[in-house]
């Protein structure tokens, strides 16, 4: 091959490279990762041909049920002020547009994940007598003394 075919070669495969890449950020259709820190935690989502992965949000905190839950509130707000930001934006590039409509899309339909744990509630007088019966009947199965049947049947009988 000479420097003259070379050269249209390269030059062919670059230009076709760049279009190809050019058409394939347009469409979005390779999948795209991102984390972007908000409110001291890192919010990591994927995209694909403009739209958020919905359950790729925050998939970096999927082991601890209570982050993952603040990391997916998180999320919530942090594609509404997106959308919110580049809404006001005056830019013309198509990239702005894209994203304005991906993080607005994802502000309107993402379903964050809500969990809500605390520490177990003060038992209450019912389950304590419930609690108490079960153990008078484990008690009685071993011993058949008379009082504590008698005992067992009356307790069990204030738990129902």
């Amino acid at each position: 091959m000479d420097a003259v075919t070379a050269f249209i070669a390269v030059y062919l495969s670059a230009a076709t490279n760049t279009v190809q890449d050019h058409v394939g950020d347009i469409l979005g259709t390779e999948i795209q990762s991102q984390t972007i820190e908000y409110k001291d935690m890192p919010i990591a989502f994927q995209y694909q041909i403009w739209k958020i992965r919905g359950k790729s949000v925050c998939s970096n905190f999927n082991q601890s049920t209570a982050n993952y839950s603040m990391c997916t509130i998180k999320a919530k707000s942090l594609f509404s002020e997106m959308c919110e930001g580049l809404t006001k934006s005056t830019s013309l590039n198509w990239r702005t547009k894209k994203a304005q409509n991906m993080y607005c899309n994802a502000a309107v339909s993402y379903k964050p994940f809500v969990a809500q744990i605390s520490n177990a509630t003060v038992k209450t007088a019912q389950r304590k007598k419930e609690k108490k019966c079960n153990l008078l009947i484990l008690k009685t199965m071993n011993n058949n003394h008379p009082e504590l049947i008698e005992e067992r049947d009356l307790v069990c009988k204030e738990a129902q």
